[in-house]
């Protein structure tokens, strides 16, 4: 086998690892942004009932 091929087969092999570490990265962001919207969403809930909770007091004035 030549330099050029060997040359070449390193670079995919290098090129796969950096693919490889990629999705890793892509996957934990994914999680990560999956946990933020789903607090996020929580907190809306909980904003919601409380804004539903004072206007109901106000109309019971």
């Amino acid at each position: 086998m030549g330099a050029f091929e060997k040359s070449t087969i390193k670079s995919f092999g290098a090129t796969k690892k950096d693919v490889d570490e990629f999705r890793r990265s892509m996957n934990d962001w994914i999680i990560f942004l999956d946990g933020s919207l789903r607090d996020a969403k929580m907190q809306v809930m909980q904003l919601s009932r409380r804004i539903a909770e004072l206007e109901e007091r106000i109309d019971t004035r």
